[in-house]
């Protein structure tokens, strides 16, 4: 014990020494009774303003006291105990907004693609004026083409519980998914001229919900003769999925951290996909009447059923995309329930903040909040996807790691079932506002002349630009050769 501790006393006591350490203390002898010290000062007046403000002050941390350790103090308790919780809560939420700010400032990520010098801006847009865009009406749509196969949904990753969890299987199967170019289907389409805009659904979704994406992605777009063409870069990004890229605890930009901005999204990418193959059996059967256009002939290729989709957009805009889904079930009625199958995935709960084991039983609803949060742009894709598709049912299924310091190796501990519509309804996604959105940044590529460009979103602003590149351009390895300084 150092310092004044050692002598301190109790200034409450009321037995012993009064609260005056002993090592001051005096004792004086028997024939010293009669000693007295004549002091001429005037007595002290006793403040009783100070007391009785110091007796209310004691009332009050009684009061807080007693409400602290659960004393049962009647409704006045309860409010005083509620208006505790506010006041933490308002400090704890001002503490979150200015980490979260001031984290925001220092972070910088790299962009999906490096912008060359020569390329110029042709045409950009705030996203945050396409928050409060509104189609007239839903499009009305056509389907032109059905094909692929379906395979059943195991029901008992229904039951799949925290204690009864089941590890997740590496998939031996290939994922098909071309860009819009390089399908076939899609080809015969564009030749007939069934349309204006050709893309796939995750191009669309990801221009839909584009006001709530953080991270940089890209596409390019060729126009040519009228008609747009939506692509993904070969050697880009496009398809990896974000991990908390909406979440307040930024994620760094680190390509070596397991918990890094691309570490993360090459694990959520092969969880998404090993879980859609798991929970389905071997039982599988044709959608449509043709066959896969991309698989057909490869028996390792994912079961997948596709709906080529055509939609009036309006003023002269006519969306011609595909449309995938990953299975299918029996519903309650006995019914096929077309399912779009997806994966959130828990890679570190103390960074997360939710932990799927202890939570996903007991608390989901503050699971699919905490997600919704950390996940907002990745949800609003795929809810997005599924209702383009028309998928009756979307499954999701929580992955967790084993360990958290292990990026390869992870459990399935749930699996949720959601309509679509009910979903969006969750997360605040219209329709009205994903096809006003969409409509509009077509409109802003139809202003542009003939050409190829690259649509990009800045990875530190909410911008969206579109840039004049060569016809050539990112028809060689060009990704793979980044320019020093950019």
């Amino acid at each position: 014990m150092t310092g004044y501790a050692k002598y301190a006393g109790n200034r409450y006591n009321s037995g012993g020494q009064g609260g005056v350490s002993t090592v001051f203390n005096f004792f004086a002898n028997d024939e010293e009774d009669s000693f007295s010290l004549v002091d001429n000062a005037p007595a002290p007046r006793q403040r009783y303003g100070a007391r009785r403000f110091q007796n209310r002050n004691f009332q009050r941390r009684n009061w807080n006291n007693n409400i602290i350790e659960g004393g049962d103090m009647g409704k006045g308790a309860e409010r005083e105990r509620a208006r505790q919780q506010r006041m933490q809560s308002k400090k704890q939420q001002q503490w979150n907004t200015w980490a979260h700010n001031r984290n925001r400032e220092t972070i910088t990520y790299s962009g999906s693609v490096d912008i060359r010098p020569d390329w110029d801006v042709a045409e950009q847009i705030n996203l945050s004026q396409l928050t409060k865009l509104q189609a007239s009406q839903t499009p009305p749509h056509e389907e032109l083409v059905r094909c692929g196969s379906l395979a059943h949904f195991d029901k008992t990753y229904d039951r799949v519980t925290p204690k009864l969890d089941r590890d997740l299987q590496k998939s031996k199967k290939n994922s098909m998914n071309p860009s819009t170019s390089d399908d076939p289907v899609m080809a015969d389409l564009m030749a007939k001229k069934s349309g204006t805009v050709y893309a796939t659904d995750n191009m669309v979704s990801a221009v839909m919900c584009a006001a709530r994406s953080v991270y940089g992605w890209d596409l390019i777009v060729t126009k040519k003769d009228g008609a747009l063409v939506m692509d993904k870069r070969s050697e880009g990004n496009f398809d990896l999925l974000t991990v908390s890229e909406t979440a307040q605890a930024m994620i760094e930009d680190d390509k070596d951290n397991i918990n890094g901005v691309h570490k993360l999204s090459e694990e959520s990418t092969r969880c998404n996909f090993d879980y859609s193959q798991q929970v389905l059996t071997e039982d599988f059967e044709k959608f449509g009447t043709d066959a896969d256009p991309f698989g057909a002939n490869d028996a390792s290729a994912a079961k997948v059923g596709y709906r080529y989709r055509k939609w009036n957009v309006g003023d002269g805009i006519t969306l011609v995309s595909r449309h995938g889904l990953n299975g299918v079930t029996d519903d309650k009625t006995g019914a096929k329930a077309l399912l779009s199958i997806k994966t959130l995935n828990e890679f570190d709960s103390k960074i997360a903040g939710v932990d799927y084991r202890k939570q996903i039983e007991t608390q989901r609803g503050a699971v699919i909040a905490t997600e919704l949060k950390n996940n907002a742009n990745k949800l609003a894709k795929w809810t997005c996807e599924a209702l383009l598709a028309g998928a009756d049912q979307l499954k999701l299924g929580f992955v967790s790691r084993t360990h958290p310091k292990d990026p390869n190796n992870h459990a399935i501990v749930n699996t949720q079932t959601y309509k679509p519509k009910d979903f969006a309804q969750q997360i605040n996604l219209t329709e009205g506002n994903m096809w006003g959105v969409f409509k509009s940044v077509v409109e802003m590529c139809m202003k542009m002349e003939d050409g190829k460009y690259l649509l990009v979103k800045d990875a530190n602003k909410p911008i969206l630009r579109t840039y004049i590149v060569g016809d050539s351009e990112f028809n060689d390895d060009y990704a793979s050769e980044p320019i020093d300084g950019h």
